[in-house]
């Protein structure tokens, strides 16, 4: 362990994590029923601040720009290791995380869509 940070308080965990300054981040999930059935939530966080992410190839996380690599170590260590050796793109790839979640994820760009759902016609 060369790092350890103590849970913060629920309004602190944003600007925590983004003080990280994180190259890449990780999102390994074992392949359960339950992990399939998790939401996007830490690609979301990861996204929004323009992290690069690996993650286990697993449905919440499919249909990102996230890096979706298999459950084995060589899967993981190669991925690790392209992001590591080339900044450039592990930049492109944190943007694209970013532009991802700006388009889909962002209450205000979709309001019709949440006000169209839950109000009456």
């Amino acid at each position: 362990l060369s790092e350890y940070h103590p849970l913060t308080k629920f309004a602190d965990y944003p600007p925590q994590l983004a003080s990280l300054n994180l190259d890449v981040a990780v999102a390994p999930l074992a392949q359960v029923p339950f992990n399939q059935g998790k939401s996007n939530l830490r690609l979301l966080e990861y996204g929004v601040l323009g992290i690069p992410v690996v993650c286990t190839d697993i449905e919440p996380y499919r249909s990102s720009p996230a890096c979706c690599v298999a459950n084995t170590p060589d899967a993981w260590i190669g991925a690790l290791r392209e992001r590591i050796s080339d900044a450039d793109a592990r930049e492109a790839e944190g943007a694209a995380m970013r532009k991802w979640v700006q388009q889909h994820f962002l209450l205000e760009n979709h309001l019709d869509e949440w006000l169209a759902a839950h109000l009456p016609s």
